[in-house]
This record gives C-alpha cells, sequence and structure tokens, in this order.
C-alpha cells in the first residue's frame, strides 16, 4: 500500500503554551482499550478541574473492543491527540482509498467502522481531519513535542516542523509511520537537540525506551490477546516542567486462555 501524504485541516503542529495549574499527562496507544484507558486515568488521579490536560500520542483505535466510543474523548477540551497511523488510514479509507480501505479493515483491526452509520462516519472524518501531524508544548524545563513516530535522526526539531507545516510528504510519513530509531537504537543517536523531550508510540514495547532526550511508550495495548504484558503508559508532566514517575495500566478482561490460544499458532 502506497502511503498518501499527510493533510490537516488547521496547523499540522499544533501549539500549547505552558501548563502553569495542572500536569500534563502524556498517554501512549490506547487501541480502543477504553475501559484500561480511563482505570489509567483514576490511578493518576487525573483532574482536569485542577488544570491536568490529556496529550494522547495517537492510535486511539483498532483492535480494541471500544474504539467508537474513543470519539467522545476526542470532543474534549482538556484532550490532544496527534495522528497516528492508524487514524491516517481511517482517513484515507473515508476519502475513498479502497487499498486502505481492505487493508484497514482486513488487517488492522478497522472492522468496528462497518458498524458506523454516515453521520458517525462524517463526524470521525471531520475530526481526524483537523488532527495534527505533532504537538509542541511549552515546558518549564523548555518545550517538549509528541509525534507518534518519530522524529528523523540527525534532525533538529524546527527543520521537521517547518517540513511539517510545509506538507512534505517524506516528513509527514515518518511522523506516523517510521521506526528506524526504535529499531536500530545505538548510543550514538544524541537524541532531538534542541527540545527538552519527544514522546513517541507506534512501536508496540514490552516495556518504556529511553534514547537520549526521547521516550517511547507504546506497551503494546494492541495485542492485549497475545502479548500478556499489554499495558497503557502516561508519563505526567508536573507544571515546574518535571518528568515525573510513569504510571501504568495493564489491559483489562483479557481471558488468560488467549494467550494460549495465541501462542498455539
Amino acid at each position: 500500500m502506497g502511503l498518501r501524504t499527510p493533510r490537516v485541516d488547521g496547523p499540522a503542529v499544533l501549539s500549547l503554551g505552558r501548563n502553569r495549574h495542572g500536569r500534563d499527562l502524556v498517554v501512549g496507544d490506547i487501541h480502543g482499550q477504553r475501559q484500561t484507558f480511563e482505570h489509567l486515568l483514576d490511578k493518576v488521579g487525573y483532574s482536569p478541574g485542577d488544570g491536568d490536560r490529556l496529550l494522547l500520542l495517537g492510535d486511539l483505535i483498532d483492535r480494541g473492543p471500544d474504539s467508537a466510543s474513543m470519539f467522545e474523548w476526542l470532543q474534549r477540551e482538556d484532550v490532544t491527540c496527534v495522528r497516528g497511523n492508524h487514524e491516517q488510514i481511517m482517513l484515507d479509507a473515508l476519502e475513498g482509498d479502497r487499498m486502505a480501505r481492505e487493508t484497514w479493515i482486513e488487517l488492522n483491526g478497522g472492522e468496528w467502522s462497518t458498524a458506523l452509520a454516515a453521520s458517525e462516519r462524517d463526524a470521525w472524518h471531520e475530526r481526524l481531519r483537523k488532527m495534527p501531524l505533532a504537538v509542541e508544548v511549552e515546558g518549564g524545563q523548555g518545550p517538549f513535542v509528541l509525534v507518534h513516530a518519530e522524529v528523523p535522526i540527525e534532525t533538529p526539531w524546527w527543520a521537521m516542523k517547518a517540513w511539517l507545516a510545509e506538507g512534505d510528504h517524506c516528513a509527514g510519513v515518518r511522523a506516523i509511520w517510521a521506526r528506524d530509531r526504535i529499531n536500530g537504537r545505538t548510543p550514538l543517536d544524541h537524541g532531538v537537540p534542541d527540545v527538552w523531550r519527544t514522546f513517541h508510540g507506534h512501536t508496540p514495547l514490552k516495556h518504556l525506551v529511553q534514547i537520549a532526550n526521547m521516550r517511547w511508550i507504546d506497551l503494546a495495548a494492541a495485542y492485549a490477546s497475545r502479548i500478556e504484558s499489554a499495558s497503557i503508559a502516561c508519563i505526567p508532566i508536573g507544571p515546574d516542567g518535571s518528568e515525573q514517575d510513569p504510571a501504568i495500566a495493564r489491559v483489562l478482561d483479557v481471558d488468560p486462555a488467549q494467550f494460549q490460544a495465541a501462542d498455539s499458532h
């Protein structure tokens, strides 16, 4: 499947001011595991009334049991979400890409969408078109950035930001799909030089990974039926800009027999 250039109705890189009152809660890939996601929020004491903001790394949908209802979270004022590859392939499918639709529904967990009413599909389409490819947040220790997949190696953030704003095909695809840095992790990778932190999802892992100032926090919620440790992770950033201890919620209500079935194939 050829990867289309991601287009955004609005800023490709969304800028948020500093949160001086509450925490910024950076949450990894959810993949329709709404019950676990909300359990995680309870675990960290999420309180929008006290100024907490949710910053989601994309891939809210597909493979889990509650993809359709995640739309409710996208409507909230205290929630900001970058576009993941699963949102992108849904968008491509809704815009008439037949190959994307077949791949999404048959291989990537998009079968839930077949039950959506036309008005619901339209609402998803409108919301996905506005979903940024990256979010830059003013923090107490310097700016930090959310990009679903990665910022290319040896690329400063200012350059990546400019390319995304220009609609550059390669930058957009890498922000949503690439895994070069996490798969080829090396001590020679000194991170993204002109920001305090970058946060990423996309690559399912059994534990959080830190490379220089970059964090990968997708704990394989998409594969709860065959990875026993499948979880959703949250890294809170305090009002002073400090990175607090991560919180992790293991995916709920998975039948242990599924692990045996998965292991037998």
